[in-house]
């Protein structure tokens, strides 16, 4: 426990690299003392490091050799620095990196390093603030509404960092007493001494706050939000605003009336009210304001439910702050939400509670509970996804969610998904996702309204989610090492960790037998599959040339029916494993309260655990290809994989169209549904999405509504003419090409720039030539599948001031990047699909024996859909502006150019212009529409302080 009147030096220090032993030196560095909760002094300076000091460094601190040339060197201030955090507890945000790092050049000048007690701020932010959507210093500082003027400079970030362990400290001892001394009973030893934080805290409020805070309960054992009342208040007798008057006497000072967007209201409104309302389709362009739109009218809808259906959670996210934020502060009365989700996205209290008892020694686990125990004092809705703790198939993360086996509640009322059943079932508005609402449609009870945001996209999650592939060697391989960790002659092995606990060896012994029973089995229906098939069909020299070949369903479906016997035994007998696994598990656990087991023990049941869960998510792909045999037999391609040898036989499935399922699937359960979303429509005349959606066309009411944005002076369309098609000009000199022409258009408008590409391949091989550009070495140049997770390249994207993100796949939708965040687009290629893959020569067949082309009925309209998704990523308000590019001369040479170019804004200018003259076309529509940057440069010199 700290003392009470302790001394924190909240140190940041900028260097030339990352590594003092290699000869990278401090450049900056900033000190900040606090005591009693207060800041007492300051420390600052730059250094000379007597160092190169990189291009990318300087670009980040704005430290140059020129501003540190007359600055102090190290050992000219060392002293007296030192004598400074002497007495002090040591703070940073990743102190593992700066004090060693101080210490090193401590040691580098003559003098001793520092032996003091240190706190590092991320981890400790990471239990505190469970739910901030990222732990930068940036991320937190902003979070916190905490002035951070500089980032990336020493005296700024350790500012910034004093700011941030003071709220820390805050946070710490706003927490009850409970919680408190479960966070210091978890085995885990954070950096240093972060973890006296929660000590010294418990100590404060033992002291001081005897009573628990008001909104918080303690339920059988844990500090919980209580439940909140039932404060809702129904609407009564109001009209609904139906004219210009009534609207902006309804929206007051919150909403601007907004004609267009008035329109759509009135439109849903009317429709819904008409005893014959039909289903409407409605495309509402980028700016118009469609999710008040639809949500107004629907507001003065009461007599049924209404379930707001969007592609994403994000998305779900931003339609109920939408309503939090803006509808409910104008409508008289209050509009009641609840967000549903899958159940494994829910912490089960009962799980999590009785994991607490579990003395685990791994990491990541533990470290996860400390997050939790805090989270559980803010959280209303137990979602997990709060926590932004990624995969959702972690062991752990399986453990304590809704989808346990156990029904057991230990928590009342406050069980989060009984908290969630009963929300939902007096709620206004439900707000799902596009997944859980093919996955749960039937029971919606009482046929509520239907709102299907981004409305195109609902066809492809259909045809996602029935792709399934079943690897046989992937299986084999797991199976293995499962059978290994139970039973392989060594020390370390299950068998003879248990081999003199009786009940856990005769189960670990018992697992083993089914195991091998499994694998003969399997073996099994490898070779009748591959006889079945692959040697009627030529053998496996036929297969290799191939790679894959499509299967019958009748086919599939008889040799199912035909070895059923070996496939009930592969079922039975996993079935029968997951049992025994958790016996062996409870069993384990149990005796864990003993200290009987060794940490390598505890590693070796996770290892169990981790492998077998994967083993069951692989043999699942197979029970889920049977299941879409028996039901989608007709509108499904089934498909046999395979490389080099047997053991790499795959078999897979995937729906090819969605003709009838939402006729069959989805609408007998709704109301007439409301489509909507921002590019429906690849055409005037197109059918696309009626197919997709299985809607007649003449019996659904259309409504297209036109663009709010002012395309003819926000901008400009460039075409390549003379760009190479990659089969003519080769590999090679194309990707050259394309690498070429983005370096040229960034370097002369020098404007933050997003590049979409068709192929994963192009864009890698583009990256690396990008990389490689001494030109481009002030710019972050970031890439789909490279650069990190998609949400991380998009927020260096937008934190850096000069970058370049390459992009593919979801990087053409969804994405916003407003203002100066992106003003050049570039588009390698039109978007087709590659023709030549299975599904999509399936799909084709499917249409010209339905007498339909399939270029003109699929693969044109979805790359229409998409180029003009991706145009979309460019201006996204009134405020926008920007350059897009094409480097594809089929938009101008090909009939079918015109209808793509038709799909655009009408009054979006076009040029055509050769490869040479794009940059300069580009630079002269930014120099002719310029806009004042009203951002400073900072110089980069901290004040010099030592006081």
């Amino acid at each position: 426990m700290f003392a009470k009147n302790q001394k924190f030096a909240v140190v940041d220090i900028e260097t030339t690299g990352t590594s003092s032993k290699d000869g990278d030196r401090i450049m900056q560095i900033g000190a900040v003392f606090i005591q009693n909760n207060q800041i007492i002094h300051t420390f600052a300076t730059n250094i000379n490091p007597q160092h190169a000091i990189p291009d990318a460094v300087q670009r980040l601190t704005k430290l140059t050799p020129k501003k540190l040339k007359d600055a102090p060197t190290f050992d000219a201030v060392a002293a007296t620095l030192k004598n400074k955090l002497t007495d002090c507890v040591f703070v940073a945000h990743n102190i593992n990196f700066d004090l060693p790092f101080l210490n090193s050049e401590f040691e580098r000048v003559g003098l001793a390093p520092i032996d003091v007690l240190g706190v590092d701020t991320v981890p400790l932010a990471q239990i505190l603030l469970p739910t901030a959507l990222g732990y930068r210093l940036v991320d937190l500082t902003k979070l916190l509404k905490i002035k951070h003027l500089a980032p990336h400079r020493a005296d700024s970030d350790a500012r910034a960092t004093a700011e941030l362990f003071l709220a820390l400290m805050q946070k710490a001892q706003q927490l009850p007493q409970m919680t408190l001394d479960m966070l210091d009973k978890i085995p885990l030893q954070l950096p240093r001494e972060t973890q006296q934080i929660f000590v010294t805290a418990s100590a404060i409020v033992k002291e001081q706050r005897p009573t628990l805070p008001g909104n918080l309960r303690i339920v059988n054992g844990l500090a919980l939000q209580r439940l909140p009342e039932d404060a809702s208040r129904r609407l009564k007798n109001a009209k609904y605003p139906i004219t210009q008057t009534q609207k902006e006497k309804l929206f007051g000072s919150v909403l601007a009336y907004r004609g267009e967007q008035a329109k759509l209201m009135n439109l849903i409104y009317n429709n819904y009210t008409h005893e014959k309302a039909k289903s409407l389709v409605i495309e509402a362009p980028t700016g118009l304001g469609k999710t008040l739109g639809y949500l107004i009218p629907f507001s003065y809808l009461r007599q049924k439910q209404v379930v707001v259906a969007v592609p994403t959670k994000i998305l779900q996210q931003q339609v109920q702050q939408t309503i939090d934020q803006q509808l409910n502060k104008i409508i008289p009365g209050t509009v009641t939400t609840t967000i549903l989700k899958g159940k494994q996205h829910y912490l089960d209290l009962t799980r999590f509670k009785q994991s607490l008892l579990i003395k685990e020694h791994n990491y990541a686990v533990q470290f996860l509970k400390m997050r939790i125990l805090v989270w559980l004092t803010i959280t209303t809705t137990g979602d997990l996804d709060e926590l932004k703790i990624g995969n959702q198939d972690t062991e752990y993360r399986q453990e304590i969610t809704q989808v346990s086996n156990s029904d057991l509640n230990q928590f009342g009322t406050y069980d989060f998904h009984l908290r969630l059943t009963e929300k939902a079932q007096k709620a206004n508005i439900l707000i799902v996702n596009h997944a859980y609402l093919l996955a749960h449609a039937a029971e919606f009870t009482n046929n509520p309204y239907l709102i299907v945001d981004e409305a195109q996209k609902l066809a492809p999650q259909v045809l996602n989610s029935s792709r399934h592939i079943f690897n046989f060697e992937q299986l084999f391989k797991t199976m293995r090492v499962v059978k290994n960790i139970l039973k392989n002659q060594t020390n370390s092995d299950l068998a003879t960790v248990f081999a003199n606990q009786g009940e856990l060896w005769q189960l670990t012994n018992n697992l083993h037998q089914l195991l091998a029973k499994f694998e003969v089995d399997l073996t099994k229906l490898q070779g009748l599959l591959y006889r079945e098939f692959v040697l009627k069909m030529g053998g496996t020299k036929q297969l290799q040339r191939q790679a894959e070949v499509s299967l019958s369903s009748q086919d599939l479906s008889i040799f199912f029916t035909k070895n059923v016997t070996t496939i009930t035994k592969l079922n039975t007998n996993v079935t029968k494993i997951d049992q025994l696994e958790e016996q062996l598990q409870s069993k384990f656990t149990q005796q864990s309260s003993n200290d009987r087991w060794v940490i390598s023990n505890y590693n070796r049941m996770l290892e169990f655990k981790h492998n077998w869960q994967q083993f069951k998510a692989i043999f699942c792909e197979l029970v889920k290809i049977q299941q879409q045999v028996g039901e989608f037999s007709d509108t499904s391609l089934f498909w046999l994989g395979m490389q080099n040898k047997l053991g790499q036989l795959t078999l897979s499935c995937s729906l090819i169209n969605t003709d009838d399922y939402f006729s069959n699937q989805l609408y007998p359960f709704f109301q007439p549904p409301l489509f909507i979303g921002a590019t429906l429509f690849s055409s005037s005349r197109s059918q696309y999405l009626f197919d997709q959606l299985n809607l007649i066309k003449n019996n659904v009411k259309v409504k297209k509504f036109p663009t709010t944005l002012q395309y003819a002076k926000q901008a400009q369309l460039l075409i390549a003419s003379d760009a190479p098609h990659p089969q003519n000009a080769g590999r090679f000199l194309y990707v050259d090409y394309l690498a070429r022409q983005i370096a040229n258009l960034v370097l002369t408008t020098n404007k933050k720039t997003l590049v979409l590409f068709n192929s994963n391949q192009e864009l890698e091989q583009v990256t690396h030539l990008l990389q490689g550009d001494e030109q481009l070495d002030e710019y972050a140049i970031l890439a789909h599948n490279i650069s990190g997770s998609d949400a991380k390249i998009l927020r260096k994207f937008k934190d850096e001031p000069k970058a370049i993100l390459l992009g593919a796949g979801s990087f053409w939708e969804g994405i916003d990047l407003p203002l100066t965040q992106l003003e050049l687009l570039i588009m390698t290629r039109l978007p087709f699909e590659a023709p030549d893959s299975l599904v999509v020569k399936a799909q084709n067949d499917w249409l010209i024996a339905h007498q339909r082309n399939p270029f003109f009925n699929l693969s044109l309209p979805k790359a229409i859909l998409k180029l003009r998704q991706g145009f979309g990523r460019l201006i996204r308000s009134a405020a926008d502006q920007g350059v897009a590019v094409i480097l594809d001369t089929r938009i101008l040479d090909k009939q079918y150019g015109k209808t793509m170019l038709k799909a655009l804004p009408v009054d979006l200018p076009v040029k055509a212009v050769v490869s040479h003259d794009l940059a300069t076309s580009a630079q002269n529509f930014f120099e002719k529409n310029k806009v004042i940057d009203h951002q400073e440069e900072n110089d980069g010199n901290p004040t010099t302080i030592i006081n």
